[in-house]
């Protein structure tokens, strides 16, 4: 690899790569290292050092990578400060390989890297006083962070000609299209456990060395107890009186909630269609809608007229189907509808639904509904709105109470709220009374014994919360839990069993390949499981089996057979080959770029990885005092 390397940095300076960014963060920064103590050298690479003010530093930037990129995944500081020392080293390698092979950053590479840094520009153009500005607020001078970049600037020009040694050719792209959108389907046979539950048995010695063997699962997790008020703000509504400003200022501020579009308001009557009726019963059906329509034209009245012949559930209130807007009914009727004058009848008009007879009522235009019109409306918009300040206002009240010492029933009497006693409840778990409210578990978990916790909004008002006792998480001794105990092992032999006899089928299977006949002569029945992908761990038909879904992508036509009896669910499966299902070959054009894209990102980084690992070969590399515990943690 190095040999290559060089033979290609002798042809070009620079093999610009157009895809694959490398998930390596290169910290720099570099000091003189002379004269420090072996307390402050993190490594020695061939002969330069590596302090720890550099590690350190190195480890603050990945903190903050981690906290804003990625905080769900947030490693512990020791395993940061690993992959910082890491870091530090493959950097200096990278830097002192791109120096052996003769690479260089001139003064113009220099000036040109750093005004493409985009902190540094104003409206895309580089400005030297923000430069230093930003500069001066990360404590950096000029000098110092463009020693960094030049060093940046080097090691991407040498990762370059690495990643050029990854070329992607048409035969990956099409084995990797395969591989990823290929599918086959599995035939299998079933072992339920159920069926050896009532068969199995153990003694006393067996049951407790199982609990023994298995204590960690029987653990009960910490649990705590709280003590509770909630201010809701419906309670607190009826003390809520808006004023007709209140009224008038909500309705302007809101003006936009109260538009409203064009709409109708109409009668129908319906004859329904029967699903598959013949051409007479269709014909009959229309000549009573052409018949029912000439009676209302002739003026009797809609409504008695739809109570006595509409098929519609809107039958008993003449056919009223109250105002609507566009999108709301299917498009024939809309159309229909929104077509007619007020008072006009409609022709005959066919939906799935049958045959209707439609009678405009009234036709409301798009407009605002002024404040008169939602009065209520907005009066009720209100009293929410205020209500939940003056539940927060209460609230406040009431926890201060209680901070100056005054008990939970002379609060709840004065505020008229209720006081709850929560069962015991895990991380995770539901609250009675409250459901699932993950705020007020961890605020609660953060709180001391007969402590008064902080205020917590819930999705419908406010809680008030001391905690009244906390159980620490314990294994039960198994006379408490015999029951659940003797049913886990149970349910372990009943699944031992069914694997047992499964792989005694697996053996006559694998014989003669023949699973039909086996689940015959068995009297068990054969499953087909859906169209199988290669990723993930769920099997159509059969459930979560990642090993059986491992092992079936390896099967053939001449090799069918599942080598194992899998266990899934607590039952035991066996499973032959059914169909492979090639992706079709057109869908290729189509994902070839994709696919070539995630082919050289993992090819690059690879060889950056294998290149680093030479490099690493081939150096001298001494790990200070304090830090070779940080690459067993890293390992």
């Amino acid at each position: 690899m190095l040999d290559s390397i060089r033979k290609n940095a002798a042809d070009s300076v620079v093999l610009k790569v157009l895809l694959g960014v490398i998930a390596i963060v290169f910290i720099f920064f570099y000091a003189s290292t002379s004269g420090f103590s072996q307390l402050e050298v993190a490594a020695r690479i061939n002969d330069q050092l590596v302090t720890k003010t550099e590690v350190d530093r190195a480890a603050r930037n990945l903190d903050s990578f981690y906290r804003n990129a990625a905080p769900g995944a947030m490693p512990s500081g020791t395993q940061i400060q690993a992959q910082a020392l890491q870091q530090v080293i493959n950097t200096e390698l990278l830097v002192q390989e791109a120096s052996n092979i003769g690479l260089e950053v001139d003064a113009q590479e220099l000036r040109d890297s750093i005004a493409r840094i985009p902190d540094f520009q104003i409206d895309g153009v580089f400005n030297k006083t923000r430069y230093l500005e930003a500069l001066q607020l990360n404590q950096l001078k000029p000098a110092d962070f463009e020693e960094s970049q030049r060093r940046q600037v080097l090691t991407d020009k040498l990762l370059s000609l690495v990643r050029a040694g990854a070329p992607i050719t048409d035969s990956e792209i099409e084995e990797r299209f395969h591989f990823e959108n290929d599918r086959i389907t599995l035939r299998f046979v079933e072992i339920p456990a159920r069926e050896f539950t009532d068969s199995v048995s153990f003694d006393d010695q067996q049951l407790a060395d199982f609990y023994e063997e298995q204590k960690e699962a029987f653990r009960q997790p910490e649990k705590t107890v709280i003590r509770y008020m909630a201010f809701l703000p419906e309670a607190f509504e009826e003390q809520v009186d808006p004023s007709e400003t209140d009224l008038e200022i909500y309705y302007d501020e809101h003006r936009d909630d109260y538009d409203r579009q064009e709409q109708v308001r109409a009668r129908h009557i319906l004859l329904r269609s029967q699903p598959g009726a013949s051409d007479e019963d269709k014909a009959a059906l229309r000549e009573r809608a052409v018949e029912i329509r000439k009676r209302a034209l002739e003026g009797e009245d809609f409504a008695a007229l739809a109570e006595e012949t509409s098929e519609d559930s809107t039958a008993a209130n003449g056919g009223d189907l109250g105002s609507f807007g566009r999108g709301v009914m299917t498009p024939a009727f809309e159309s229909a509808a929104f077509e007619l004058d007020e008072g006009q009848i409609s022709d005959l008009v066919e939906t799935e639904f049958g045959i209707h007879v439609i009678k405009l009522e009234e036709k409301i235009p798009a407009g605002t509904s002024t404040l008169d019109e939602v009065r209520d409306e907005v009066r009720k918009a209100v009293q929410k709105r205020e209500s939940r300040k003056l539940t927060l206002s209460k609230v406040e009240e009431a926890y201060e109470r209680l901070l100056d010492g005054e008990p939970f029933p002379a609060v709840s009497d004065t505020y008229n709220v209720d006081i709850v006693d929560s069962d015991p409840f895990a991380r995770g778990g539901l609250i009675s009374g409250l459901g699932r409210q993950p705020e007020v578990v961890e605020a609660a978990f953060a709180t001391d014994v007969d402590e008064l916790g902080e205020i917590v909004n819930v999705s419908n008002g406010y809680l008030i919360f001391e905690v009244v006792k906390r159980i620490p998480s314990v294994v039960p001794p198994l006379e408490e839990i015999r029951a659940d105990v003797e049913s886990a092992l149970r349910t372990k032999l009943a699944t031992d069993a069914a694997l047992t006899r499964a792989r005694e089928l697996l053996t006559s299977l694998q014989a003669s390949g023949d699973i039909d006949a086996l689940a015959e002569q068995e009297s068990l029945e054969v499953g087909e499981s859906g169209e199988i992908g290669r990723f993930g761990g769920y099997v159509p038909g059969i459930g979560n089996a990642p090993t059986l879904k491992d092992a079936a992508f390896a099967l053939t036509e001449k090799t069918p057979v599942a080598p194992e009896a899998y266990e899934v669910g607590g039952d035991a499966v066996i499973a032959v080959l059914g169909n492979i299902i090639p992706a079709p070959e057109e869908r290729l054009g189509s994902e070839k770029e994709a696919i070539e894209q995630r082919l050289r990102a993992q090819k690059e980084a690879q060889v950056v990885s294998d290149f680093i690992e030479e490099l690493r070969d081939k150096s001298r590399v001494e790990i200070g005092q304090g830090y070779a515990n940080l690459i067993d943690a890293e390992a």
